[in-house]
């Protein structure tokens, strides 16, 4: 049974490692077309009300072992999410849904030098090439030749990215 779900898991890896960036990816178009009748908070309304209460279900039997500690930890994480999704969501509204896609993955880089900064982890050969990178990439999308530079909501977007990056490295502390 055990060799015959490794099996399925294995034939699966690799069109779920497609799947994944697709559905991501189209996330942005949807969310997009979705602002066209919503308000941003609106929609951050509801995403965040329908997963608290799809966790809340799914979850109820670990509510007893929440205590002060838990809770603490979950109002940072929480915050830094809701924010991030507050700032890419406001900014999709006033930007394009690739720009939006693309300066969101700022985190990516981001991560690392948080790490690095806070913890004082070293940094890898390839966090510099990849910083080089990104910067090379949204200077190719800001420089648009138009003159018109970042835009308000490419501003909300990054903003955005450094938000998801503070998540990611709180919740990697808070598991600690």
């Amino acid at each position: 049974n055990t060799t015959m779900n490794e099996t399925l898991l294995k034939k699966l890896a690799k069109p779920m490692l497609i799947l994944a960036p697709v559905i991501w990816g189209s996330s942005f178009v949807v969310m997009k077309h979705s602002l066209d009748s919503f308000t941003p908070f609106y929609l951050l309304a509801f995403r965040f009300t329908a997963a608290a209460v799809l966790l809340g279900l799914v979850c109820w039997k670990s509510w007893r072992a929440m205590d002060r500690s838990y809770l603490k930890s979950g109002l940072v994480i929480g915050t830094f999410l809701f924010l991030a999704y507050a700032f890419q969501t406001f900014g999709l509204d006033r930007t394009t849904s690739g720009k939006n896609a693309f300066l969101t993955t700022v985190y990516v880089l981001l991560v690392p030098f948080g790490c690095a900064l806070l913890f004082h982890q070293k940094l890898q050969k390839s966090n510099l090439i990849a910083a080089v990178m990104m910067l090379v990439g949204i200077g190719l999308l800001s420089l648009d030749g138009q003159g018109g530079g970042l835009n308000p909501g490419d501003i909300l977007t990054l903003i955005c990215g450094f938000l998801f990056a503070g998540h990611i490295i709180a919740v990697e502390q808070c598991q600690k």
